[in-house]
């Protein structure tokens, strides 16, 4: 997985899992459009269920819009998947007799790429979700999801990347009714505001989530990681198993920084960063050795 900061682009703040009256959520697509351009939004996914919401009539100037729908394909041996389709063309329409893999699939033949939306909130397993192939995330972090304790599906992510899977994270705020809104973003790191170079971005692993934390650099050389952020409370250096190393400001004080070289025996390991009000900020992980 590329380094994001070592990548040529620019930065755009993205929610990539959004809801709205086509569905069940509380705001008309123009104005689900107009509360993410007054935040500073650069990126958009309007992913009503079911349905492919038009996003031409609702363009504005400062934001890019991507089609987008979630799925709910059968799971053989437990509750129905959630899949967040992005970019696919607007003929794509939802058809819930195909298995899961066969609608991820069909999302890709559309032009659009899937998003694993909220692991632990549904109730899957590792091997549920490792089964799926050709995805290009997982979502780490979803904000209405937090109403029932289950937003925060890291350890989820953990378990997976230990199979030997790389899947990118994503947080998103799967906003419906006002509650769950700007909460979670995906910062993407992107060659140009095309949705096909946006896309790159995230399939490529060029991004990193957040709910509160910026991570200002990263860099990966001869062994060592090291992470740049905003003030935090805490950093961690997250691996395989029980390999890892954590660092922790003292009282009063707080981290902008931190080092670490891991064991070969890591198998991968990721940075996660977190505030003094709980609020983290995740980078996707690197391959160790």
């Amino acid at each position: 997985m590329s380094n994001p900061f070592a990548a040529r682009g620019q930065w755009l703040k993205a929610n990539l899992h959004t809801h709205t009256t086509q569905s069940d959520g509380d705001a008309t697509p123009a104005q689900r459009v107009e509360q993410y351009l007054r935040q500073g939004y650069d990126v958009l996914a309007i992913t009503d269920h079911r349905t492919v919401t038009p996003i031409e009539p609702i363009a504005r100037d400062g934001m890019v819009l991507l089609r987008g729908i979630e799925l709910h394909p059968a799971c053989p041996d437990g509750p129905l998947y959630h899949l967040v389709g992005l970019n696919m063309g607007a003929e794509f329409r939802a058809d819930e007799t195909l298995t899961a893999q066969e609608t991820i699939d069909a999302v890709r033949a559309s032009g659009g790429e899937v998003v694993v939306a909220h692991p632990y909130w549904c109730g899957h397993t590792v091997p549920q979700i490792t089964a799926l192939r050709d995805v290009c995330a997982i979502e780490v972090y979803n904000a209405t999801c937090t109403k029932i304790g289950k937003g925060d599906s890291s350890m989820f992510w953990d378990y997976c990347l230990a199979t030997g899977s790389r899947l990118p994270a994503v947080a998103v705020d799967d906003t419906h009714r006002g509650r769950d809104i700007f909460m979670g973003w995906t910062m993407i790191k992107a060659v140009s505001r095309s949705p096909a170079d946006i896309l790159a971005g995230l399939c490529q692993g060029l991004c990193y989530a957040s709910c509160g934390p910026e991570i200002l650099d990263f860099a990966w050389e001869d062994g060592e990681m090291r992470v740049a952020c905003t003030p935090v409370r805490e950093i961690h250096f997250l691996c395989r198993g029980s390999c890892g190393r954590s660092f922790y400001a003292d009282a009063d004080k707080e981290l902008t920084a931190a080092a670490w070289r891991p064991p070969a025996t890591a198998g991968y390991a990721r940075v996660q960063c977190v505030d003094g009000e709980g609020r983290c900020a995740w980078l996707n992980p690197v391959s160790v050795p």
